[in-house]
């Protein structure tokens, strides 16, 4: 038995698949088949019920889960806690962010990479939802997500990053880039694409009920689709203001951000996660330092 062989376990269970663990680990999936069932056998138990739809856990299986999660997390603490004991330029960084923060995420590695070029970062991208299961799977050891304070979960200690306020992002040549700020009845015949969030999904329902002249034209979690419809004066979207701060400056340099007044009373946060019970590393802590100061 071995920490390679409980992760593919925990891997199957959840996504009922041997397939989708092994594209994750970029392996087969007769080595994922070959790999559990030497564990079954270790175990004396037959942790999975094999059929052509899939696999699911048997009660076994139920009950090897519970012991392997508590394993896999002792295992990611002991590592956290003997790394304290060796220097800050050696180490791993596993980083889940939502995309509107790519741009900021990767330049703050570029720099960190330079004052420490020994330390490997991975990104991982995803909505809300995929950032906090992967943090709290401990696929990454933070993730960085947009919500309000309403939204926080006990699992995650929550550190916020800045807060923000909705804005109308519109291309440079808009009418509406003139208006101090936008009411719903400033909005007439327009486009909408916007970001797959609640919080965005809400305020832009809000705006343009009751005008049949507005509609949504595309939903996404593509950011860079949603600026480049905006920037070449297709559409317009709904954002974060900070959100806009940290977009490359070919997009932000074409568009213009107006505020929602209606809104500022409901603003929402870029916030760091970790899990909760789980002691933050040096090199993480210092990796937000630079992250904070790239937002200043």
């Amino acid at each position: 038995m071995n920490i390679i062989q409980l992760q593919y376990f925990v891997d199957s269970a959840e996504s009922g698949s041997f397939t989708e663990t092994a594209k994750k680990h970029g392996i087969t999936v007769p080595a994922v088949s070959q790999s559990i069932s030497q564990l079954e056998s270790e175990l004396e138990a037959t942790l999975f019920t094999r059929s052509k739809k899939g696999i699911v856990l048997t009660q076994d299986g139920f009950k090897a889960m519970q012991y392997t999660r508590t394993i896999l997390t002792n295992i990611r603490n002991m590592r956290n806690e003997l790394s304290k004991s060796k220097p800050i330029n050696t180490g791993n960084i596993v980083i889940a962010t939502i995309p509107g923060m790519v741009s900021l995420v990767t330049d703050t590695t570029i720099t960190f990479m330079g004052i420490y070029p020994h330390i490997n970062v991975q990104l991982l991208e995803g909505d809300n939802t995929a950032v906090m299961n992967q943090v709290m799977k401990g696929e990454a050891d933070m993730g960085f997500v947009s919500l309000s304070r309403e939204s926080q979960d006990d699992s995650f200690t929550w550190e916020p990053v800045i807060r923000g306020e909705a804005v109308i992002v519109v291309n440079k040549q808009s009418p509406l880039r003139f208006l101090p700020a936008i009411t719903g009845s400033d909005l007439h015949n327009e486009v909408l694409v916007i970001y797959k969030d609640a919080y965005i999904e809400r305020i832009a329902a809000e705006l343009i009920a009751g005008d049949s002249g507005n509609r949504i034209a595309l939903t996404t979690n593509n950011t860079q689709a949603i600026m480049q419809m905006v920037s070449r004066g297709n559409a317009i979207t709904i954002a974060t203001d900070y959100i806009v701060t940290t977009m490359p400056e070919k997009f932000k340099n074409g568009v213009v951000a107006i505020p929602i007044g209606k809104y500022r009373k409901y603003p929402n946060y870029l916030w760091r996660i970790t899990k909760k019970d789980v002691e933050v590393s040096e090199i993480i802590k210092e990796y937000t330092q630079h992250l904070y100061a790239n937002l200043e």
